[in-house]
């Protein structure tokens, strides 16, 4: 991910930081047991876990694509989600760290969520918030509230959607043929 330097220190220029995907916050008694992978942008300033987080730590994820699941009759459709020219974007984040004392220092994020744009409200009603390059610094920027308007789905790009294979739907299966193009399960009619 890419954050302010030294945590958001005054004087620093942006860094690049692994983290663990789920935000824990500062303050959790209990580092270990995951976080929140998502924050809403509509209540992310508001709520205990992340409106630290929200004024001070705000980040840039690297991203090629993600996966959405579509609720069907009898289940849910995995989709691949990228951009229609195929170049790669940037989802606004929240970091925190936490430290559970004896070395034991976890930096985690949170994906900020939007309502979906038009084109995938179909598959999910819900999206990452997609930055465009205009916005990294101010959106990296503790010293700015973040604008409001940055979360508005139709400043996404346009997006492709394409049926991607069951495969996706266990964490074990890391691989390239999470990506294969899948047959999209028909939606079972009733007989009567």
């Amino acid at each position: 991910m890419l954050r302010m330097g030294g945590g958001g220190g005054e004087g620093r220029g942006p860094e690049l930081v692994a983290m663990t995907w789920g935000l824990i916050p500062s303050w959790s008694k209990d580092g270990h047991r995951g976080g929140q992978i998502n924050a809403r942008s509509e209540t992310a300033g508001e709520k205990a876990t992340f409106r630290a987080a929200y004024e001070q730590r705000r980040c840039l994820i690297p991203a090629d694509g993600f996966y959405e699941w579509q609720k069907i009759d009898g289940g849910k459709q995995p989709y691949w989600i990228s951009r229609a020219d195929g170049a790669p974007f940037v989802f606004a984040g929240l970091w925190e760290t936490w430290n559970g004392g004896k070395e034991d220092e976890i930096t985690s994020f949170a994906v900020l969520t939007t309502t979906a744009s038009e084109e995938l409200h179909e598959i999910h009603h819900r999206m990452p918030v997609i930055v465009g390059k205009q916005n990294f610094a101010a959106w990296l920027d503790p010293g700015q509230s973040p604008q409001r308007d940055l979360f508005a789905p139709e400043k996404a790009p346009q997006m492709q959607t394409r049926p991607v294979s069951a495969r996706v739907n266990s964490p074990r299966n890391d691989d390239a043929a999470c990506l294969d193009t899948a047959r999209v399960i028909p939606e079972q009619g009733s007989l009567f």
